[in-house]
């Protein structure tokens, strides 16, 4: 039997090579009378913003503000704190931090109380009682989702890494050009779409997932194979379907988070970026592989129906990476594509076997909710060893 589920409202998306260019202008115009607020990362602001808002700079007041690094809850309520009244329309423009500033910037306007006050086991368990402002994502990056997701998550470096939710923080529209990830570092690039298909996977063989959000999961999936050597091709007709490819995997991404949550690697990486000052993308690639063969392994020597399904959807993705269907080859596939393309060891970023224990003591909330199995402290513990 098909278990009871609810999908949640998905943003109207516009998808295509250079889309942004000048359709972008019009729909901002479209949606606005007289002021927005644009938040912009500062690589986007210094190169993307203006060829394509130059007539919303001309026929809009535009209050422009730039976000760098993971909004923290002092950036977020300065930002509500500073906002004009008035503002119509939230445009964020830029990586997942950006967007999720945006996300909640939009959410605060009407009622502006701080931020903090809406995190989920943080604040006083406040909910939003009007209208946020529209909001439009514009990512410049593949990885996080965040156009497609219904929260923004919000860090306060060494106490926490918290969402804001609530399905009216959706965005109106999401506009998904991959004509900006040539541009993206491979710094960038690579741990932000590693992040995404650990979303797809996650979300694919999480204990929430139903057919739909498989179906989308699965499809991302397949989008992201192949992607990084068709980017290293010769040819840039390749290179451009390789980079669609990425974008559109990482919005899918959202969608099937937003709905069927994910799993271990992402209940660890949220108190990791709590206490290190660690890219989440880099996080989630170097404790992919670990973290599967922690699950393969508890799995196969579990006994339950949910066990034997998401085992089975492991063995799937395994034939969809390698071409066959051993749960070994698959766990050796990412611990490959890690070393290839996100090398950088969580040692890194302050790591170590002896101050793991704030991670394992706030984990289990969250994300870790829809891993397949229960892992224990030990196991989750080898994985982040691994993940060194």
């Amino acid at each position: 039997m098909i278990n009871s589920f609810s999908l949640a409202q998905m943003p109207a998306i516009e998808f295509g090579w250079g889309c942004t260019d000048s359709r972008l202008a019009d729909a901002i115009l479209a949606q606005s009378q007289n002021q927005v607020m644009l938040i912009s990362g500062g690589y986007a602001d210094a190169h993307f913003v203006e060829p394509r808002l130059a007539r919303v700079f001309e026929c809009r007041k535009v209050h422009r503000v730039v976000v760098r690094g993971e909004p923290s809850p002092a950036v977020v309520d300065k930002l509500v704190a500073e906002a004009p009244q008035g503002i119509e329309l939230v445009i964020g423009f830029g990586g997942g931090s950006v967007l999720d500033a945006a996300k909640a910037v939009a959410g605060l306007l009407p009622e502006r109380f701080s931020v903090v006050d809406y995190l989920e086991g943080v604040g006083c368990g406040r909910k939003i009682q009007h209208t946020p402002v529209p909001f439009m994502a514009v990512p410049t990056t593949a990885g996080t989702g965040s156009e497609t997701t219904k929260n923004a998550v919000i860090s306060k470096l060494g106490e926490y890494k918290k969402s804001f939710r609530d399905d009216r923080l959706l965005a109106k529209q999401a506009w998904l050009d991959p004509a900006f990830l040539p541009h993206c570092p491979a710094s960038v690039l690579y741990p932000t779409a590693m992040d995404a298909f650990t979303q797809l996977l996650e979300s694919y063989v999480t204990l929430k997932a139903n057919p739909i959000t498989d179906a989308l999961a699965w499809q991302g999936m397949c989008l992201f194979k192949g992607a990084f050597d068709l980017i290293a091709s010769n040819d840039p007709t390749c290179q451009q379907q390789g980079y669609g490819q990425l974008m559109l995997a990482a919005s899918l991404s959202g969608m099937t988070l937003a709905n069927a949550g994910l799993g271990a690697v992402h209940g660890l990486a949220g108190p990791i970026g709590a206490y290190f000052e660690a890219p989440h993308g880099v996080v989630c690639a170097r404790l992919l592989a670990p973290i599967t063969r922690a699950n393969i392994e508890a799995l196969q020597i579990a006994s339950s129906e949910q066990a034997t399904t998401a085992l089975n959807k492991y063995v799937q993705v395994a034939e969809l990476l390698t071409g066959h269907r051993g749960l070994a080859g698959l766990v050796a596939y990412l611990e490959q594509m890690s070393a290839d393309y996100v090398p950088q060891g969580l040692a890194e970023f302050g790591l170590r076997a002896d101050n793991l224990a704030p991670v394992l003591a706030c984990c289990r909330a969250g994300s870790m909710l829809g891993n397949p199995l229960v892992l224990s402290d030990q196991a989750l513990k080898q994985a982040m060893m691994a993940a060194l």
